[in-house]
């Protein structure tokens, strides 16, 4: 991809940039804005002839799109989260974020950084990122093609994208976000981590898990694979609270002002993967200043502490977010964005840092913008009552399960090294079979069948599953709605002999670490993503595979 424009493409970028500037968005159907996104695709490689629909779907202009936004208040959202220089060479780095609630079929997204210097414009870097049947998009720009940082102006971020959902309609726009740098090193973050002393089990996401009397703070953590645990029972929080802990410091060029006169701005946003984002800017993260102070040991004055962790058995200080509206995997990007004001504002004005979550390492210990894990929340899935088998014969329902319980898995028997567990309200998926057994829970808890395992949503009468003593069929399956109900799971010790399966009033059924590899399986799989997608972006998708297989 080319960072250097001609002449029609800078005129496009400039004009674009001002339109989004005095009026926030494009107009639905504007025709500079539709050849600002065409010279983006052809900077960017894509052509007409190997990705038809996305130009169709520029071409369109985009259908005018409310924002959609769930009863939890989870909402579509797309902004920059860090625009930054390398150390190296100085080169402008930056990544932005695009999250849909509604199915997505195929999204394309474009990161341009552009700094401005009265009436000169200059293109830095630019990325691009194309998907498939993805809900949450990251864009980054392309270090082998950005220039460094120009000494004077303000760097602004311009996030484009064309997407087509899976209803077939389309929405095309741009967003502009203007950026400050000024940190001068990485963040430290104390939380949210991995354990240090956490050598098993999901060692890519940070795990943060509801469950019955695990204790945070008072030194007494379980050997599980879980890094933070919170209680289910938390009153002041309603359904599926989504809690983070946030603690560390940020340290910056100049001397901080007082935060008394002059608080930070506070933005915190969790990226579902499943779709939506859970935002706190302004004054919905207010409720957080007092937690952040200026260190008290820097003689300079130029650092900022924090501290915002949980209690024992309520939500103490952590972060809040809005509840999301229940989904079986809920892995979610954090990322924090606080904007500082320094003393000598009239020479030095503002400058950030950030905090995000990134599956990539990070490289640049300096420039601002520390990367974390991302985070998965585990609970979910089968409704009390359900009896698990226990090694020595007997059952206990799995809402009684405590960690240590041994139960028939595998070829063997095993512990259970941490219990799950999840307020519902929402649909359940109900199976009946031959046997007079019933299993209900969530529509994707694994159910193991002779031919392998499968998602309890996708039996159908007549299936075959597999029981303690051999197999059953499928009789009914039907969809209930649970009021004001739970979701249990046992998340099972990996070493022993064969799969971590469980026996769940008689079905042979999955554990946690199976139930999230099939979605994570089911994620990746190809043929299965295209068969979910129109068959006029099947030409666009065939492109991307072959694009993705050349650039391995």
């Amino acid at each position: 991809m080319q960072v250097s424009l001609n002449q029609s493409q800078n005129d496009h970028l400039a004009q674009v940039l001002d339109a989004l500037k005095t009026d926030g968005a494009p107009p639905a159907g504007d025709p500079l804005h539709t050849a600002f996104l065409q010279d983006n695709a052809e900077r960017s490689g894509l052509t007409p002839a190997r990705y038809p629909g996305l130009f169709k779907a520029i071409g369109s202009g985009g259908t005018a799109t409310s924002r959609a936004t769930e009863s939890s208040g989870v909402t579509d959202g797309q902004y920059v989260e860090f625009i930054s220089s390398l150390q190296s060479n100085k080169a402008v780095t930056a990544r932005a974020v695009l999250s849909r609630i509604r199915p997505v079929a195929q999204a394309i997204v474009w990161l341009n950084v552009v700094n401005e210097n009265g009436g000169t414009r200059t293109s830095l870097a630019s990325g691009v990122a194309v998907s498939f049947a993805t809900q949450t998009i990251f864009v980054e720009t392309n270090p082998e093609t950005a220039l460094p940082a120009l000494p004077t102006g303000t760097m602004t971020g311009i996030i484009s994208f064309a997407i087509t959902y899976q209803d077939g309609t389309v929405e095309v726009s741009s967003t502009a976000a203007p950026w400050a740098s000024q940190a001068s090193r990485d963040p430290v973050v104390v939380d949210p981590t991995i354990r240090s002393d956490r050598k098993t089990g999901d060692l890519n996401d940070i795990v943060i898990g509801l469950a019955r009397g695990y204790d945070n703070n008072q030194g007494t953590r379980n050997k599980t694979d879980i890094d933070y645990w919170y209680w289910q029972n938390m009153s002041n929080l309603g359904n599926n609270p989504l809690l983070l802990p946030l603690a560390g410091s940020m340290k910056f060029d100049y001397k901080l002002a007082p935060l008394d006169s002059y608080p930070p701005f506070l933005e915190f946003y969790l990226a579902h993967k499943e779709g939506g984002i859970s935002e706190l800017t302004g004054g919905d993260a207010s409720r957080y200043l007092p937690h952040f102070r200026i260190d008290d040991t820097d003689p300079e004055g130029r650092t900022l502490t924090f501290l915002l962790r949980a209690s024992y058995d309520s939500a103490g200080d952590a972060i809040e977010f809005p509840s999301k509206n229940w989904a079986a995997d809920t892995q979610a990007f954090f990322s924090a964005r606080v904007t500082v004001t320094f003393e000598d504002y009239e020479r030095h004005g503002s400058g950030w840092s950030s905090i995000v979550s990134s599956q990539s390492p990070d490289t640049d210990s300096k420039d601002g913008v520390a990367f974390i894990k991302p985070i998965v929340y585990v609970w979910h899935c089968l409704v009390a009552g359900t009896q698990i088998t226990l090694a020595d014969g007997t059952t206990k329902a799995v809402e009684d399960f405590t960690s240590e319980d041994v139960v028939v898995s595998g070829d063997g028997t095993r512990p259970v090294q941490a219990t799950l567990a999840q307020p519902h309200s929402g649909p359940i998926t109900v199976l009946e079979f031959a046997d007079g057994a019933t299993l209900a829970g969530s529509a994707t808890h694994p159910v193991v069948t002779p031919a392998g395992t499968v998602q309890a949503g996708a039996l159908a009468v007549g299936d075959t599953v597999l029981t303690r003593d051999g197999t059953t069929t499928v009789t009914a399956t039907r969809q209930e709605t649970q009021t004001n109900g739970g979701l249990f799971n046992l998340w099972l010790v990996p070493e022993g002999a064969g799969p971590t399966t469980m026996i769940a009033n008689g079905i042979v059924v999955g554990d946690y670490q199976i139930q999230v590899q099939l979605l994570r399986d089911a994620a990746q799989d190809d043929r299965a993503v295209r068969a979910k997608l129109p068959e006029s972006l099947h030409v666009d998708f065939d492109s991307w595979v072959a694009d993705r297989v050349a650039s391995a």
